[in-house]
């Protein structure tokens, strides 16, 4: 792919991630790309300089934090399906890896600042 259309594509990429909360695998990014999903993986690392199933996750928990933040009767198990994760416990789970707390402890924190 020249270079242009790979910068193009990896734009592309990263609009199907942030506008669609449905995409949570790369082998339905690959097939949105009509790709193959290593070079979606090569396109992801050469433009954003990360895995495309990172990006993928932070946009599911800025979305998680959202919610969190701003819709406080909408319980943590809510939040996890409806971002498509298995369960409560893998929201948590990434949430403590990359924003260092569990949700609960996010939306105590936040409730506490309002």
């Amino acid at each position: 792919m020249p270079k242009s259309n790979s910068a193009l594509a990896a734009n592309d990429l990263e609009e199907i991630i942030a506008s669609d909360r449905a995409m949570v695998r790369v082998e339905q990014l690959a097939g949105r790309l009509v790709m193959s999903v290593r070079s979606v993986q090569r396109l992801a690392e050469r433009y954003i300089g990360l895995p495309p199933l990172a990006v993928i996750r932070r946009y599911r928990l800025q979305e998680a934090a959202q919610r969190l933040r701003e819709k406080p009767g909408l319980s943590i198990g809510e939040v996890a399906a409806d971002l498509g994760y298995a369960d409560q416990a893998h929201l948590a789970a990434d949430f403590r890896t990359v924003l260092g707390l569990a949700p609960s402890g996010y939306r105590s924190r936040h409730e506490s600042t309002r």
